[in-house]
């Protein structure tokens, strides 16, 4: 049987992951298993018989000590690590009908999972704030003004994504 594989653009912003595995399960209904989730908003998928897969994200960055134990308590709980988009781990589970499998039994492990994001996009915001702060007095060529913006214009951006990302650890603080 020959494998049909097809690739989809769809974009989801960070705090909205459950959005993205519900969006993963429905494909996987219509016959679409997850291969690859490449550069952000990027899949690719298999074609096959629909199927009731159960998807899962976690963030976790693939530069940790323990990994091979990370991924293995996946493993012998069932799941299947398909891969890795940007730290986020991608993890599918096929489940009986009605039955919903979590790799989060609690808020308090998502809200790990949202604070380990945050610690990195802090880490990522700093040095972009230095940079803009350091370039404001240094408008020497007009080039320097566009970089200035592009810079300006991410750095708002990751803001925006810290604040969604908080407002997503308090409603789950709330639940």
């Amino acid at each position: 049987m020959v494998k049909t594989t097809i690739k989809k653009f769809r974009w989801f912003w960070a705090w909205q992951d459950e959005k993205e595995e519900s969006w993963l399960g429905e494909m996987a209904s219509k016959g679409y298993h997850l291969v690859a989730a490449g550069l952000p908003g990027f899949y690719t998928f298999n074609a096959g018989e629909p199927r009731n897969i159960v998807y899962r994200l976690d963030y976790q960055p693939s530069f940790r000590k323990d990994r091979d134990e990370y991924l293995q308590i996946f493993r012998d709980a069932g799941w299947e690590h398909i891969g890795e988009m940007a730290a986020w781990q991608y993890f599918r589970k096929e489940a009986a009908p009605g039955e919903t499998p979590e790799i989060f039994t609690d808020n308090e492990s998502k809200i790990s999972k949202y604070k380990r994001l945050l610690g990195y996009l802090c880490i990522i915001l700093a040095p972009m704030w230095t940079i803009i702060i350091i370039q404001l007095g240094e408008n020497r060529y007009p080039w320097v003004k566009g970089i200035q913006i592009f810079i300006l214009v991410i750095t708002l951006f990751f803001i925006y994504s810290i604040i969604r990302l908080l407002l997503r650890i308090r409603q789950l603080r709330n639940l």
